[in-house]
């Protein structure tokens, strides 16, 4: 997957900004996203990796970010 066919792939996925993606996928800066969006290589394979998993496993999604447990 190129970097432009992103943003059609995270609207058709359900993350309408970048910054829900971000936090989806726990990166630290929207300028990241914005960079893939923006580049017309193909995406890193972790990245496009991650992505296909959320797209198959609804259930591992968690759009409005993952929340780290507690060390007790």
């Amino acid at each position: 997957m190129k970097g432009t066919d992103l943003v059609a792939w995270r609207k058709r996925n359900g993350y309408p900004t970048q910054d829900a993606l971000r936090r989806e996928l726990e990166l630290g800066s929207r300028g990241t996203i914005s960079n893939w969006e923006n580049s017309v290589d193909e995406l890193p394979r972790v990245v496009f990796l991650a992505l296909m998993a959320l797209e198959k496993d609804i259930g591992a999604r968690n759009i409005f970010g993952f929340e780290k447990k507690q060390n007790k």
